[in-house]
């Protein structure tokens, strides 16, 4: 057995910078919000927050990919959260989920052309 300790990234896709617009509203409630994303992959996407979401809180999202040009939606949910108290705002990380195969996909042709 290997006893050497690694630090391994977990992470199953390439993590891109991205701060292109991002739109999305809880399944919950038709309440949309506009944030700015601040790096994607072809599995989810991480933004910043005034609004605080509860991990496993379900959400759609639409994600313009280029200027105009390209538009996804995908579904998704919450799962992780950091609060910034300096600027009291959140982070958080969107997982797509497993059944919006051809959004993911067009995602990670995109993420790879970057």
């Amino acid at each position: 057995m290997d006893t050497v300790s690694r630090s391994v990234d977990s992470r199953q896709y390439i993590r891109v910078p991205f701060k292109r617009p991002l739109r999305f509203h809880t399944v919950a409630s038709d309440n949309c919000f506009d944030y700015v994303a601040q790096d994607l992959s072809q599995g989810g996407v991480r933004f910043i927050s005034s609004e605080f979401f509860p991990i496993g809180t379900k959400v759609a999202v639409r994600i313009q990919l280029e200027d105009c040009a390209k538009i996804v939606e995908v579904e998704g949910r919450v799962v992780w959260v950091r609060y910034n108290p300096m600027a009291e705002v959140y982070q958080l990380g969107l997982q797509f989920n497993d059944e919006a195969v051809s959004q993911r996909g067009t995602i990670g042709s995109y993420v790879r052309s970057m």
